[in-house]
């Protein structure tokens, strides 16, 4: 039964599937130094369904303050990075090898490509994802995870 369970969840936590999620984060999101650490936001918020349905509405008028009101958005968000933290590198690293992104000296993301391929399944997903940048754009990256309350990676 455990081989199963853990077919399944390769199955659905793939790095084929899930690294468009990354490009379309990072296709929005102003250049930042360091902003590659944004990334282990993305899995734990726009696949975790209270944040994916918040992301999925956000407006331009929204922001961090707004996102952190809703305490469903941001419970056991740690938990979700530290689930997601190998899957990130995954999906980074796939992304990476396809010339999809590249990092720069000051590990900045610059996206190479904005062809999407995603699973229909996904799209939700891949809105929420491109509506996050709004949230974080004019905040550095300590200050956005200190407001989400991570305290480490």
């Amino acid at each position: 039964m455990s081989e199963f369970v853990d077919s399944i969840y390769q199955i659905h936590n793939n790095p084929f599937v899930l690294a468009p999620l990354f490009v379309e984060f990072f296709r929005h999101i102003p250049p930042k130094p360091k902003n590659i650490l944004l990334a282990y936001l993305v899995l734990p918020l726009v696949l975790h369904e209270d944040s994916k349905q918040w992301l999925f509405r956000a407006k331009t008028t929204s922001s961090i303050h707004t996102f952190s009101n809703k305490k469903e958005n941001l419970f056991g968000l740690q938990e979700r990075i530290q689930l997601y933290k190998d899957l990130t590198n995954q999906c980074i690293q796939y992304a990476i090898d396809n010339q999809m992104i590249k990092i720069s000296r000051n590990l900045i993301v610059e996206v190479l490509t904005t062809e999407n391929k995603t699973v229909e399944n996904l799209n939700k997903s891949l809105k929420a994802s491109s509506n996050l940048h709004k949230i974080v754009r004019d905040l550095d990256v300590v200050a956005i995870y200190r407001l989400l309350g991570v305290k480490e990676l």
